[in-house]
């Protein structure tokens, strides 16, 4: 790939400058927080709220399950969340092993703007690595998903205070 070797900190700094770059490409709608979807306007939050709800891997998806998987505070959370039941996204029940915890699902029509968010990023990617190989794209998708595992280990702690 490269024909010089790169010192441990100019490695570092080429992946800061892609991960910054990343960002920006994950993200466009940062700067306008607000999706259409179906001819609604959705907020972002809601997208990623819907998505952590799908991507769970726990039989009833609390509040909790979602500020862990957005990595904010449960209070910022459970606003996040009131949006997403506001914009009929998502459905909050009582748990049938608890019927004090709240349970989170996904309704008819966040389903379908999960399907139609994960479809959109897919077709990004798959515009923008275009003329990679398969091996090149297996590899990249291998090494990202062990970085995004080893950041999730090594996260820094959660602030004290709320938000």
């Amino acid at each position: 790939m490269y024909d010089t070797p790169m010192s441990s900190e100019s490695v570092l700094e080429q992946l800061d400058s892609a991960l910054l770059a990343l960002r920006r490409f994950a993200s466009p709608e940062l700067a306008r927080p607000r999706i259409s979807h179906e001819g609604t306007d959705i907020e972002l939050s809601t997208v990623l709220v819907v998505d952590a709800i799908d991507r769970s891997t726990q039989v009833e998806v609390s509040v909790r399950e979602v500020a862990e998987s957005l990595q904010v505070a449960p209070s910022t959370a459970s606003r996040l969340v009131e949006r997403a039941v506001g914009a009929g996204m998502v459905a909050s029940e009582t748990s049938e092993r608890d019927p004090r915890r709240r349970v989170l699902h996904l309704t008819r029509d966040g389903r379908r703007l999960q399907r139609a968010a994960r479809r959109h990023r897919t077709q990004r990617l798959a515009a923008a690595t275009a003329d990679w190989s398969r091996a090149d794209l297996a590899q990249l998708a291998d090494l990202l998903d062990r970085f995004a595992r080893t950041v999730h280990q090594h996260r820094p702690p959660a602030p004290l205070r709320e938000d």
